[in-house]
């Protein structure tokens, strides 16, 4: 895959991971299914409003028949505001999902993942 894209919309696939949303408690998203895509993947979890004290940690966890998940990448913790963090890797596995964890306390805070991948191309 080159390092140039001219056309990101044709070319990739970004699919929501976990819309935008104010969890009072950790979260799981959805199953995505990649099965349109090939190559390296990456997903961008973006938090904006947060409560200082907890910790969230979000990870990327992979599956094969969307029930049996096992972690494939973690996200740095996140403990301010306004952070985007970018994460890059290869899954072995059809499905994929956001799913996180908190320490610390409630958090109070509001975020969003999205997973992206190359298109096949035929």
């Amino acid at each position: 895959m080159a390092t140039h894209i001219s056309d990101l919309a044709a070319a990739v696939g970004v699919l929501a991971a976990l819309p935008p949303v104010s969890p009072g408690a950790a979260v799981t998203g959805d199953a995505v299914d990649l099965i349109g895509s090939d190559g390296e993947c990456f997903a961008v979890q973006t938090v904006g409003a947060f409560d200082t004290g907890p910790t969230w940690t979000g990870r990327i966890e992979q599956s094969a028949d969307a029930s049996s998940w096992s972690t494939l990448a973690t996200f740095p913790a996140v403990t301010a505001a306004n952070s985007t963090q970018t994460i890059r890797f290869a899954r072995t596995a059809r499905y994929l999902r956001y799913n996180s964890a908190v320490s610390g306390g409630t958090p109070d805070l509001t975020l969003a993942v999205l997973i992206g991948q190359a298109r096949k191309t035929f």
